[in-house]
């Protein structure tokens, strides 16, 4: 390791010493200068390099010791190097203020050794050192952090501007298919017809709600549950309901256990959450393969418990992905780059199952599928709720 010290002393012999000292340290190789003024001192200090370290004696001709180190300390300010005084006399009174003034040891002539020189000069440029470093470290994270505010700035204003771009087309589609529905030929209007226009209206007015939402969460965070008395069979027996176009490529099977599936929860979230677990089914299976969901009663009563599955044949979640599978931005590396996904949708299925105080797990091995496992208390009893709401 190779230093650079000042020796601030006027006197020779105490030069000669230290210099000697410092030769014979068997951890450091030394580059010595020396000055004999306080003025000199503070004029080499002026020019880099700076040294590492300076050896300051307390009694100086003209200026005093701890004069020079404040002098030194507005002078260098954060570059001020690794400070020992080094004196023939001194007192406690002394020895405070020097440390004060931003001396990191205070060492007597009278009790001068060169290996207590040597190790006072290690530790107080180690200590000069790792105070750079952490103050380097603060500022990097001061950076970062700004860097990240400035970033979730334009991600905002991005998303501002990105979701009212949306909004424009999908108001005018759902204007048209609302035109069409109302002006549309008797002879025209085959309940397939009536049943696929009402699922583009549907679809769209789930659309403007899910921007709506994106917009709100980059905006301020995630809304509270808006909690209500629902059936979850006839919101999951809709949305199977329009998977129906994909009979023919991803055939959708509903198995149902148990008569009563009513419970007190948010419709929009856990519409949210059955879109991304259908959608993600189909998806990631290929053509043909089946989707099952399974829908039974953990246990009766008001404070029992509802059980949904999602089970698909598709290409499952490699194991040592299964662990971050509900963390934002993580997709299976198995997904092929031409399957769109941003790895936000299962992560937030999971928190808002969690708000419900439920448990979204999942179960899969790569090649044989994926089970998607949702499980929801009641809530409070749909009576009950009614009762609240009433009140």
């Amino acid at each position: 390791m190779n230093l650079r010290v000042l020796l601030v002393d006027d006197s020779l012999a105490d030069q000669r010493a230290l210099r000697r000292a410092l030769e014979k340290d068997p951890e450091a190789e030394w580059e010595v200068e020396q000055v004999s003024s306080a003025e000199e001192a503070l004029e080499r200090l002026r020019h880099p390099p700076l040294p590492d370290a300076l050896v300051l004696d307390f009694h100086l001709p003209g200026m005093d010791g701890v004069t020079l180190l404040r002098t030194l300390r507005e002078q260098c300010g954060e570059r001020m190097p690794a400070v020992v005084v080094f004196t023939g006399s001194g007192s406690e009174r002394v020895a405070v203020e020097a440390m004060k003034s931003g001396a990191h040891d205070y060492l007597l002539k009278d009790g001068f050794s060169p290996e207590r020189l040597r190790h006072s000069l290690h530790n107080a440029v180690d200590a000069v050192r790792m105070a750079r470093e952490l103050e380097e470290g603060r500022r990097q994270t001061e950076r970062a952090e700004r860097a990240a505010r400035e970033a979730l700035a334009v991600r905002d204003e991005f998303f501002a501007i990105a979701t009212h771009d949306l909004k424009g087309p999908l108001q005018s589609m759902l204007l048209s298919t609302q035109l069409l529905r109302r002006h549309l030929p008797a002879e025209s209007r085959t309940p397939g017809v009536e049943s696929r226009l009402e699922q583009i209206l549907r679809g769209a007015q789930r659309m403007g709600e899910l921007i709506d939402h994106f917009l709100e969460v980059t905006r301020g965070g995630e809304r509270p549950l808006r909690r209500e008395p629902m059936d979850l069979f006839a919101l999951i027996r809709a949305k199977v309901r329009d998977l129906g176009p994909l009979g023919s490529t991803h055939p959708v099977h509903m198995h149902v256990e148990g008569s009563d599936f009513q419970g007190f929860w948010d419709v929009a979230s856990l519409e949210r959450v059955l879109d991304n677990l259908l959608g993600n089914a189909v998806k990631y299976s290929p053509r043909g393969g089946s989707i099952d969901v399974w829908l039974s009663e953990e246990s009766p009563g008001p404070e029992g418990w509802i059980r949904l599955c999602v089970q698909d044949q598709g290409m499952g979640i490699p194991a040592a992905d299964l662990p971050h599978i509900f963390e934002r931005f993580r997709r299976g590396r198995n997904v092929a780059p031409v399957i769109s996904g941003s790895g936000v949708g299962l992560a937030s299925a999971h928190r808002l199952v969690a708000l419900h105080g439920g448990t979204l797990t999942v179960e899969s091995e790569e090649g044989k599928g994926a089970s998607f496992i949702v499980r929801l208390p009641r809530g409070l009893g749909v009576r009950e709720a009614s009762s609240e709401q009433s009140a």
